[in-house]
């Protein structure tokens, strides 16, 4: 029960950061494999996507509160995955989608936050961050589908977002004393 608590709660604190998120990564993925934008300005769209428009301190906030609250979120739901599934339609589509998704934005985040952290704290290598960003951009499935596994992610957490701000308006609306 505390964990439907705290993924409810948590959930649309996050909206607005991960859409950011999600769309610059995706916008800088797709630009760049698909219509060879410059690099300058993919630089300029990582630079929304990571938080270093606000300064060294507030891009590591800004992905670690990111990064750290989606983990939550993913770990939560994992939780209530093994929890027997609600009836509605809604709920079900946001259960079938965190289901498929589960792994590879565990591994996409879990990825993004090592080489951001380990690029600032630990001075990580250049061949350890290749591979952390490998999987973060999905390149291990190749140049030709990168940009659609990035798609899928963005997509994907673009549909949980929705799904999971209808259900927790949806109740909050339905029931006013348990907002």
């Amino acid at each position: 029960m505390k964990s439907r608590i705290f993924h409810r709660t948590i959930g649309p604190l996050l909206v607005l950061p991960l859409l950011v998120i999600l769309a610059t990564g995706a916008t800088y993925r797709i630009a760049r494999s698909w219509f060879g934008i410059p690099k300058e300005t993919g630089w300029k769209i990582l630079d929304i996507h990571t938080g270093e428009w606000m300064g060294e301190i507030g891009s590591l906030i800004w992905v670690g509160v990111s990064g750290l609250g989606l983990l939550a979120m993913l770990c939560t739901g994992a939780h209530l995955l093994l929890q027997r599934g609600g009836r509605q339609p809604l709920r079900r589509w946001h259960r079938i989608v965190g289901l498929v998704l589960l792994l590879p934005l565990f591994a996409t985040t879990l990825t993004g936050l090592a080489y951001r952290f380990g690029e600032a704290f630990f001075k990580t290598s250049e061949s350890f961050e290749d591979i952390l960003m490998m999987v973060h951009q999905g390149s291990w499935l190749g140049k030709p589908f990168s940009p659609f596994y990035i798609l899928l992610l963005a997509l994907g957490l673009l549909t949980l977002a929705a799904t999971g701000l209808q259900m927790r308006f949806r109740r909050a609306h339905h029931h006013p004393a348990q907002r």
